[in-house]
């Protein structure tokens, strides 16, 4: 599913939008809290983005369930569960550490914790798509 068609079923539903308040403010925590604060969540909307971007990185067009039977090595590093998302995630993950990057890292993210939290949103997305035995 691409990120577009995914962000747009993030949506609420329309007594949120067109709420009888006046303040702004409740509008705009009534969506953040109908849409799990994705809505009002950059970091979280690039996470996304980003998990898109590599989702398929390395992929190498067999299905997690072959690479289970074939005794990958990566099926055994990976224990069988979500192969090629984690491999996808780890090499994405470890290019962006690489120092051609720090540019573009320290857009992203600006203290550990938001680092800590961009990498825990992009393995959940990846391996929300994931299929294991």
């Amino acid at each position: 599913m691409s990120v577009t068609k995914m962000l747009s079923r993030i949506v609420a539903p329309e007594e949120v939008l067109s709420a009888n308040e006046e303040d702004d403010n409740v509008i705009h925590k009534n969506l953040h809290d109908h849409t799990y604060g994705i809505t009002s969540d950059p970091l979280t909307q690039f996470a996304v983005v980003f998990a898109a971007l590599v989702h398929d990185v390395d992929h190498c067009g067999v299905p997690n369930p072959q690479m289970i039977r074939e005794k990958s090595r990566l099926a055994e590093i990976c224990q069988g569960k979500s192969i090629l998302e984690q491999n996808s995630v780890d090499i994405a993950l470890d290019l962006l550490d690489d120092d051609d990057f720090e540019e573009l890292r320290s857009t992203i993210y600006s203290t550990q914790n938001e680092k800590t939290r961009f990498r825990q949103l992009v393995v959940n997305t990846v391996m929300a798509t994931g299929t294991s035995l």
